[in-house]
């Protein structure tokens, strides 16, 4: 007698729950998985997932200080700069930690396969930050502070900008205010945060500026330090390696020299495609993989894969010409210098 038999005559319900069990290992395995860590839109830029960070530890609660009344949201705009995250992450948390200022990290990732927009992205970091963050340091990725006696210091009367002129590595015009600024959550609201224009490299600090000088907010810088543009900070972007995106389309020189009334926090779209909580050697931080959307009737220039130099019928005209926030730039001078 086969064993068919003799499962089916001596215990005829064994075989039935084998054949159940064997229908639902069949089904399980494919599945697709629903694991979210490895979660990446189609023709999308690459989620940071966890696999990134293979090797990395898990993440930890930051370590709290009683005696700071404040807490600070770190918004990093992030796209491909592995390298220079898994350094600077551990970096300034250590860095806050000794001035036992209460922060947490965020990492805006954009992921869509749009042009890199740094003002949107800290638009985003603004809205999705901790309501517990009161103030927000727009950072950039490639900036660390050297000198201990630089202070991330609540921004009680108006902006502070921790990368002044005078101690940037790079940037040393007067109404710079790059690198490393820190805002109140009041006053970025009061302004509608920064321009959403400004896709590809640079302006939307220079954008920023005319929107806090509109609003009568004084910018403070630091003062009475030992060092200055070449041991201040470390400045560790290497551009033979990443070029900026400094290509212009369309009218997109014309429209971003001119100060922006159409866009800005309140009109920023995006999605969120996943939200990671992670820590690279100790230092706990939020990954937010973003999908910026583009009104190409307004910015067109958020692609200019095909469309280099020319200027669509439908773009409109600056609201005022002599609204100038920069001088008309040298684009072969500029694209030369690649900063």
């Amino acid at each position: 007698m086969t064993l068919a038999a003799m499962l089916r005559f001596k215990r005829p319900t064994t075989l039935l729950w084998g054949l159940g069990l064997c229908l639902v290992f069949f089904f399980y395995v494919s599945l697709p998985s629903a694991n979210t860590d490895q979660c990446e839109c189609r023709g999308h830029q690459k989620a940071v997932t966890t696999s990134a960070f293979l090797g990395q530890s898990l993440f930890q609660a930051p370590k709290t200080f009683p005696n700071d009344r404040h807490k600070m949201a770190v918004l990093v705009p992030f796209r491909d700069r592995f390298e220079e995250m898994l350094e600077f992450v551990p970096h300034i948390h250590n860095f806050l930690n000794a001035q036992h200022k209460n922060h947490h990290l965020y990492i805006i990732n954009q992921v869509d396969n749009l042009r890199f927009n740094r003002a949107s992205l800290l638009n985003v970091g603004f809205l999705e930050s901790g309501v517990d963050c009161d103030y927000i340091a727009m950072h950039d990725v490639d900036l660390l502070p050297m000198n201990t006696a630089l202070t991330y210091e609540f921004p009680h009367d108006g902006p502070y900008h921790v990368a002044a002129p005078h101690l940037h590595p790079r940037y040393h015009y007067p109404t710079f205010i790059g690198g490393i600024l820190l805002v109140k959550r009041e006053h970025f609201r009061k302004v509608d945060g920064l321009s959403n224009k400004y896709w590809g490299w640079g302006l939307e600090d220079d954008e920023f500026f005319a929107r806090l000088k509109e609003a009568k907010l004084e910018i403070f810088r630091p003062g009475n330090l030992t060092s200055a543009t070449k041991d201040t900070f470390r400045h560790i972007h290497d551009r033979r390696v990443r070029r900026r995106d400094m290509i212009k389309c369309y009218n997109q020189q014309e429209i971003t020299r001119h100060r922006d009334r159409q866009t800005g926090l309140s009109t920023v779209r995006y999605k969120i495609q996943s939200k990671k909580e992670m820590t690279i050697q100790g230092a706990p931080m939020t990954i937010l993989n973003v999908i910026l959307e583009c009104d190409k009737f307004i910015t067109p220039w958020c692609d200019c894969t095909e469309n280099v130099g020319n200027v669509p019928k439908s773009q409109q005209k600056p609201e005022k010409l002599d609204d100038v926030i920069v001088p008309k730039l040298n684009r072969k001078k500029h694209l030369s210098q690649d900063g």
